[in-house]
C-alpha cells in the first residue's frame, strides 16, 4: 500500500536492509532504466557525500562556464538551467538541493562562513531550509548531520546507509522569526512549560517554552578534525551570548558553547554554561530530540532504559505534575506509548533510548564526567493524534538533561555536560524475558548502587514542586 511519508521504493529497501529510518526520496516508477542506476549507485556508495561532491564539481564547472556553453555573467536561473539539463532529476536528485548544497543560492554571508570554515570532505557552510545557515558535518564513512546556526538545532543525522535518525516533517518552513521546534533543538535556561526562575523578572516578558535559546542565532568558532582508531572525524564549535532581549526574561548574563562532533555511528555533544554575570544563576538545560521511528504505534517501537525510576507524569492534570515510580506501573523494561504522552523520567539509567521499530536503537547517554553533575534526567514526549494526527506515527520524542535539578553556575565559572548519541543493531530476543527476571530480583540493589541527587522542595522549580 503507499507509504504515508513519501519514502518511496528505496527507502523500503533501506528499511529492510540497513535497520534504520530511510531517508526521503523521489519515488522513481517501476521498470525505469534510471530506477535501476540509482539502486545500484546509492547500494555501494553514499548518496550524501561521495556521489554529490563528484556531481557537483561537474555542475560547478558548467554553472561557471567550463566546457560547456556559458559565462561567467550568467544569471542564477540560467545556472539551475545548467544543473536540469545534466538530468539529475530523473535518477531522483533533488535540484533545488543540490543547487544549495553547491553554493549557487548562498547568500554573501554564508559563502564568506564557509570560506573560513570549510574542511573539504569534512565541513562546510551552506544555506538550508528558509534561508537559515546550516554547517554540514561529514564522516570518512559517508555519515553526515547538518547543525543549523538557529537555535544550535542537530536538525538532520543521516548514516552511511541513508536512513534518517532525526524527524522533520517534509515541507516545514523555517524562518529566523521563530524557534526550530523539530529535530533536536537545545533548551535553555528551561525547559517545558513555565517554573519560574530565580533572576526573572516579573511582568509579561516571560521564558517561552524550552527557553529562549532555541531561537537565537549561533556563531560559529571553528571547525577542525578529531581523530580515533578509525580515522579522522569532524567537529564543529558554536556559541551564543545574552543579549538585551534575553534578560529581559531572564535577568543573568551568560556565554554559552556547543561542541558537536560526527563519528561513524554517533554523535557527541560537549554544551559548555558560563555565567559571565555578578551573581550565581540556576537553569535547566536539554536536547529535545524527535526520533524517526517506523511507526510509534506498533509494538517493535519502544523506550528503553526508563525502568526503576520517579517520574512526573504532566498529562495527569492540567497544571500540576503526578509523581509516579515506574514499577508501579510498569511490568516491563521497555515502555511502549499508547495516547498522549509528557514525563520527565528523574536521575535514570544511563543506558536509555528508543528502539525504533526497523531492528535499531538509537542510545542517548549522559557521558560527563564523574563528579560533574551532568544530564541525568529524561523525558518521554509525543502529542499523539490528538494535536498531532500528521506526524505524531513517525516519532519518539526523547529529551536528555538537567530537568529535575536545575544546573547551578556561580560567576566566571563554567559547567560542562556531555552527551552522546549512539545508533546500535540490537534486535530483541526471547531472552528478554531472562533479564527482565533478572532485573527484577536486583531492582533494589540497582537503587542503591546508582549514584543520587537530594530531591530537596526548596531546591525544586515551583513546577515540579
Amino acid at each position: 500500500g503507499p507509504n504515508p511519508r513519501n519514502q518511496g521504493t528505496l527507502g523500503a529497501m533501506l528499511a529492510s536492509r540497513c535497520c534504520i529510518i530511510p531517508s526521503r526520496t523521489k519515488r522513481i516508477p517501476e521498470g525505469s532504466a534510471a530506477r535501476g542506476k540509482l539502486l545500484h549507485a546509492r547500494s555501494f556508495s553514499n548518496p550524501f557525500r561521495r556521489q554529490r561532491k563528484t556531481r557537483a564539481s561537474t555542475v560547478m564547472a558548467i554553472a561557471s562556464g567550463g566546457t560547456e556553453t556559458g559565462g561567467k555573467d550568467d544569471s542564477v536561473n540560467d545556472k539551475s538551467a545548467y544543473i536540469q539539463a545534466l538530468g539529475l532529476e530523473d535518477i531522483g536528485v533533488d535540484v533545488d538541493e543540490l543547487s544549495r548544497d553547491i553554493g549557487i543560492v548562498d547568500s554573501t554571508e554564508t559563502m564568506a562562513l564557509n570560506r573560513e570554515h570549510e574542511i573539504p570532505g569534512f565541513a562546510r557552510v551552506t544555506d538550508g531550509r528558509g534561508g537559515l545557515p546550516k554547517v554540514t558535518l561529514t564522516h570518512p564513512s559517508g555519515s553526515c548531520c547538518e547543525v543549523y546556526l538557529h537555535g544550535a538545532n542537530i536538525l538532520s543525522w543521516v548514516l552511511a546507509n541513508g536512513g534518517e535518525v532525526f524527524y522533520t516533517p517534509d515541507g516545514t518552513d523555517f524562518t529566523d522569526l521563530s524557534a526550530i521546534e523539530w529535530g533536536t533543538p537545545f533548551c535553555f535556561p528551561q525547559f517545558g512549560v513555565g517554573g519560574e526562575r530565580a533572576g526573572a523578572p516579573l511582568g509579561d516578558n516571560s521564558i517561552p517554552v524550552d527557553g529562549f535559546v532555541k531561537g537565537m542565532k549561533w556563531s560559529i568558532v571553528d571547525t577542525f578534525l578529531d581523530e580515533d582508531k578509525h580515522g579522522e572525524f569532524p567537529r564543529v564549535t558554536i556559541e551564543v551570548f545574552d543579549t538585551e532581549a534575553t534578560r529581559a526574561m531572564w535577568n543573568h548574563s551568560f556565554h554559552l558553547v556547543m561542541e558537536i562532533s560526527l563519528e561513524h555511528t554517533a554523535i557527541n555533544v560537549s554544551m559548555h554554561v558560563k555565567n559571565t554575570g555578578s551573581e550565581p544563576f540556576e537553569c535547566a538545560a536539554a536536547l529535545k530530540s524527535h526520533v524517526a521511528v517506523a511507526d510509534i504505534e506498533e509494538p517493535t517501537t519502544s523506550y528503553v532504559g526508563l525502568e526503576d525510576c520517579v517520574y512526573l507524569d504532566n498529562t495527569l492534570h492540567p497544571t500540576k505534575p503526578r509523581v509516579r515510580f515506574t514499577d508501579e506501573t510498569e511490568d516491563q523494561e521497555w515502555l511502549q506509548l499508547d495516547g498522549p504522552t509528557d514525563r520527565v523520567y528523574i536521575n535514570t539509567h544511563n543506558d536509555t533510548g528508543v528502539e525504533v521499530g526497523t531492528g535499531c536503537t538509537v542510545f542517548v547517554r549522559d557521558m560527563s564526567p564523574l563528579g560533574v553533575a551532568g544530564f541525568g534526567d529524561r523525558a518521554v514526549f509525543n502529542p499523539w493524534k490528538e494535536n498531532g494526527k500528521d506526524n505524531y506515527r513517525w516519532y519518539a520524542g526523547f529529551a536528555i538533561g538537567a530537568i529535575g535539578k536545575l544546573i547551578r553556575v556561580e560567576p566566571e565559572a563554567w559547567h560542562t555536560s556531555e552527551v552522546r548519541f549512539e545508533v546500535v543493531d540490537m534486535v530483541r530476543t526471547q531472552s528478554i524475558q531472562k533479564r527482565k527476571d533478572v532485573h527484577e530480583k536486583h531492582a533494589l540493589r540497582k537503587m542503591t548502587e546508582r549514584p543520587k541527587y537530594d530531591l530537596l522542595a526548596d531546591e525544586l522549580p515551583s513546577d515540579l514542586q
